[in-house]
């Protein structure tokens, strides 16, 4: 594995740390012995879960979370209305790691290799 593609690699498992972290606190909320000091909707997650397993709404919630963050990347790669070029520095080597890339269809590969 490249330089490149390891930085990138680690980039995205934090992506994926973040995303799991947030999908697993989510749906751990739908029980109601679950004590929830994040969110004003408790009893939201009470009724969502008297409706749809904790399964099925990870998944839910994985799927809205990877769509999030595919759209920051879209962001950072240009296709949003910034107003101005972003970028993503190794700081120790003042290098891009996502020159000549596409930020957002990597993380999609990164994604499906992921699953599969």
């Amino acid at each position: 594995m490249s330089v490149a593609n390891y930085k990138l690699n680690s980039l995205f498992q934090q992506l994926e740390i973040i995303k799991e972290s947030y999908v697993d606190l989510s749906s751990s909320s739908l029980n109601k012995e679950s004590i929830m000091p994040w969110t004003e909707h408790k009893k939201t997650y009470e009724e969502i879960g008297q409706h749809i397993s904790e399964e099925k709404f990870s998944r839910m919630q994985s799927e809205i979370i990877e769509e999030v963050i595919c759209s920051i990347l879209e962001m950072i790669d240009g296709y949003k209305d910034l107003n101005f070029k972003a970028d993503i520095i190794d700081k120790e080597t003042g290098e891009s790691i996502i020159a000549g890339i596409q930020l957002h269809d990597k993380y999609r590969d990164y994604i499906e290799t992921k699953e599969s």
